[in-house]
């Protein structure tokens, strides 16, 4: 929560820090999506499906209380799924 301003509601700091948990979010999926492209060319995997795999994978932790190692856990997440088809498959089979 953000230390109050004057004139500042709750209600809009609350809306303020979930823009902000918003951002976040888009820069972690941007840089571990960047770090992937790097590693595997489009030969390999298209980049929109690479781009869905991180977003999905991510999207699994939004309600993690402790963030420090989502982009760590994403990124293992994706390269194990583009490493061993395999493993995609059962995860989505999981739900």
């Amino acid at each position: 929560m953000r230390i109050h301003e004057p004139g500042l509601t709750m209600e809009h700091a609350a809306s303020l820090d979930e823009a902000d948990g918003r951002l976040s979010q888009a820069v972690e999926i941007g840089e571990i999506t960047a770090r992937l492209r790097k590693r595997y060319p489009p030969s390999e995997i298209s980049p929109a499906d690479l781009a869905e795999r991180v977003r999905v994978y991510h999207h699994r932790f939004d309600t993690a209380r402790i963030r420090s190692y989502v982009p760590i856990l994403v990124e293992h997440l994706a390269r194990r799924s583009i490493d061993t088809p395999s493993f995609q498959s059962a995860l989505h089979e999981r739900g």
